[in-house]
């Protein structure tokens, strides 16, 4: 599918209490900022790129950049520097309709990112997306429709939300997943003795592997909807697999339990794997 016009946001507004504090995307790698090494990776899959800071964007005055701050004070988290994101592309770049944003401390993001994330939300019909490594959601790796820039604002302005993970259950949120070896792509670098590990990784950083191979699934995140939305949604998304492909659906609707089951029944797809927690229902579904 052609990939819509996407601003991409790296994300630079952490603390980096583990780091001893200042601001981790500064930090060198191989002789380049951690920042350079986002930028480089995610921009020549956007139509633009901005940076977003908490507090005084003077730091960053060295970075070729847009520098957009925290439209929120203290340390809102990552989901003020979302909207920060989503209000500077419909007041600044008004034909982009979608926002890709990464953490500043993530160098090794894999060069598919923003395709496969419009891949993910388009198939499975949802509004949001996120990327996933190794059984870990990472939900600050994430695309954003310009146009929810108003109900994020009113979540995290006027109603405290501060959790990624949260206010994408409220819209629905698909994922994309990568491989996490020999290096997870998603991998932050949180502590001195990341940064360490990452600088001996097979002796150079510019020999780190683009992670790009086709994931061994499909995910489809489906949290917080009611029946029947989840079984039209896990419909949706199954017509547009390939025969032998697998989807893993997971729901905390109850009633997903007969349903999803019922639909296979009707569509001839096989149920691999069934799960259930507390909270959760997972399906592992094969395409036929």
């Amino acid at each position: 599918m052609p990939v819509p016009p996407t601003l991409g946001v790296i994300l630079a507004g952490g603390l980096a209490r583990r780091m001893g504090g200042g601001d981790k995307p500064l930090l060198r790698l191989g002789g380049r900022t951690l920042l350079d090494h986002v930028a480089g990776r995610l921009g020549p899959q956007c139509s633009g790129l901005i940076l977003n800071v908490n507090g005084h964007p003077a730091r960053f005055g060295e970075v070729r950049l847009p520098v957009v701050p925290d439209p929120l004070p203290g340390h809102p988290g990552p989901l003020a520097g979302i909207l920060a994101a989503l209000d500077w592309a419909a007041a600044h770049r008004p034909g982009i309709a979608w926002v890709v944003s990464a953490p500043g401390d993530t160098p090794f993001l894999p060069p598919d990112l923003v395709p496969r994330l419009h891949e993910a939300r388009e198939s499975a019909g949802l509004p949001l997306a996120c990327a996933a490594s190794g059984g870990q959601l990472h939900p600050a790796v994430g695309l954003w429709p310009v146009d929810l820039r108003h109900d994020l604002r009113e979540a995290v302005a006027a109603g405290g939300l501060r959790s990624v993970r949260d206010w994408a259950a409220r819209h629905g949120m698909a994922q994309a997943s990568w491989s996490s070896e020999p290096l997870d792509p998603f991998f932050n670098i949180n502590t001195p003795e990341d940064l360490a590990r990452v600088a001996t990784f097979q002796g150079s950083f510019n020999e780190m592997p683009a992670n790009v191979e086709a994931p061994a699934r499909i995910d489809l995140d489906l949290s917080g909807l009611k029946c029947p939305l989840p079984v039209l949604r896990t419909r949706k998304a199954l017509r547009a697999l390939k025969s032998g492909e697998r989807l893993q659906v997971t729901c905390t609707d109850p009633l997903a339990a007969i349903d999803l089951p019922n639909l296979l029944r009707e569509t001839g797809d096989t149920l691999e794997d069934r799960r259930q927690d507390e909270a959760r229902l997972q399906f592992l579904i094969r395409k036929a």
